[in-house]
């Protein structure tokens, strides 16, 4: 008989848990209250990435017009962007509604609740039905995090989602956090002419980013004009008749609109006592092999930070894998993230102070894309790769920011995660003219070899 799998929640967890369950043989029950995809697919990276890849065409069309290669004025329509970007998310989820079909996965539209160790109870409009599972996978995603500060609710204070379906590009706009999502968004505004603001509590914006990243992206941040104020933290928020006002000690901002990206906070399921589960501040406690309890799993989100699309399929799918008795263990030492900002960033591993922290002796090797023909005919000299390495040369972190930073990603978390030496990337043959030149070249500075810098 096949093994019964309930998974709660159709996100990049959930759904791609469900498709390795379905490989391995399972008989899988998905249950999803909104539209498969969870926030990735339908209000965070897929929509984001709609606006962004527009704003680097204005952006490449404001330089080929600096160079006078194009001539005239460039104009934008708001309102057809957005419906690209719905359009591009509703073609995506009927993807994944048809590879839930064609792997034979039940799902079921509601409210996943647990109602005891071996049943699943789903609330929806179709009335409420009781499902029983051999194993369980916890995938209910995580939403937009809410500060204690006074008018935040009910100053219309926009989320991720609000700021995605914005039907109008407001003339100024305060962001409320200076991390990922709200540089992201930063970008995505300004280059459309809105006059942007991120407001910071911490002392610098990318908290947890390495230092020689945050330096540039605050640089170029600043050239499209967005003001970044850093160890400010709002205490008050107000609507007005003509926008809004957020309030630090004596300082006050003023916008049109105003924006939270402040973090996300994960969403268990109810019913977690009935299993015996254990959490802290929201997220559901795991171990490495991603147990939460006897045949019950959890992925994504919902185990708290990281909270990457990614991060959270390859959870999904070691989860399921382990209940077939594979006993993998997740590895979180290379766990890549890209941030799609005025400059592109992609990093993986340990920073440079966090491996001088670690590892004492480390070697360090960089490249800047203004030595690289490729970056030059792209009229992307911006930019930098940074290699990492302990002493005897296994590189332990890369870091880059500048055009192409996210696809070559792969080749530095498969550099990262497989302990690769700098004497690998001495050894590898790169095409020219191409960007992955820069990454070869900071990982042979590492070595003092580099040949173009």
């Amino acid at each position: 008989m096949a093994k019964r799998i309930t998974i709660i929640g159709g996100g990049p967890a959930g759904y791609v848990a469900a498709i390795r369950a379905a490989q391995l043989g399972g008989k899988v029950t998905l249950i999803e209250k909104d539209a498969l995809g969870g926030v990735c697919t339908n209000r965070g990276c897929i929509p984001t990435k709609t606006y962004y890849h527009y704003a680097e065409i204005l952006h490449d069309l404001g330089a080929a017009i600096k160079d006078k290669i194009f001539a005239g004025e460039i104009s934008h329509d708001w309102m057809r962007m957005l419906r690209k970007k719905d359009m591009i998310v509703k073609r995506l989820v009927k993807g994944i509604e048809y590879l839930m079909k064609s792997n034979e996965i039940r799902v079921v539209e509601g409210i996943g609740k647990i109602a005891g160790k071996s049943s699943v109870e789903v609330a929806g409009g179709g009335g409420s039905e009781n499902i029983e599972h051999d194993e369980l996978l916890i995938a209910t995603g995580s939403v937009p995090r809410e500060l204690p500060i006074d008018g935040w609710s009910g100053s219309g204070i926009w989320d991720s989602t609000d700021a995605l379906n914005a039907e109008s590009l407001p003339e100024s706009l305060i962001i409320i956090g200076g991390g990922v999502i709200g540089c992201e968004f930063a970008h995505i505004f300004a280059t459309f002419g809105c006059k942007v603001t991120i407001v910071e509590v911490m002392d610098s914006i990318l908290p947890g980013f390495d230092p020689d990243v945050v330096e540039l992206v605050t640089k170029i941040l600043a050239k499209e004009n967005i003001a970044i104020r850093t160890g400010v933290a709002i205490e008050k928020i107000e609507r007005t008749a003509y926008g809004v006002i957020a309030h630090a000690g004596d300082e006050k901002f003023e916008a049109a609109e105003i924006m939270g990206a402040v973090g996300r906070t994960p969403t268990p399921p109810e019913g977690l006592e009935e299993i015996e589960v254990e959490t802290d501040r929201g997220h559901i406690i795991i171990d490495d092999n991603l147990v939460a309890a006897k045949n019950i799993y959890t992925a994504g989100d919902v185990c708290g930070d990281p909270y990457l699309a990614h991060w959270a399929s390859t959870m999904g799918e070691i989860a399921v894998e382990n209940m077939f008795g594979a006993g993998k263990k997740i590895q979180r030492h290379a766990i890549p993230g890209a941030t799609f900002t005025a400059i592109e960033v992609g990093t993986v591993g340990l920073t440079e102070p966090e491996a001088k922290e670690k590892l004492g002796e480390i070697k360090v090797g960089m490249f800047p894309y203004q030595a690289s023909g490729r970056a030059k005919t792209a009229s992307a000299a911006d930019g930098f790769a940074k290699v990492i390495a302990d002493k005897n040369g296994v590189v332990v972190g890369i870091h880059i920011a500048g055009r192409g930073a996210s696809e070559m990603l792969a080749t530095a978390g498969f550099a990262v995660s497989h302990r690769k030496t700098l004497d690998h990337w001495r050894e590898t043959i790169v095409a020219h003219p191409t960007f992955g030149e820069i990454l070869r070249e900071s990982a042979l500075d590492a070595l003092g070899e580099a040949l173009h810098k």
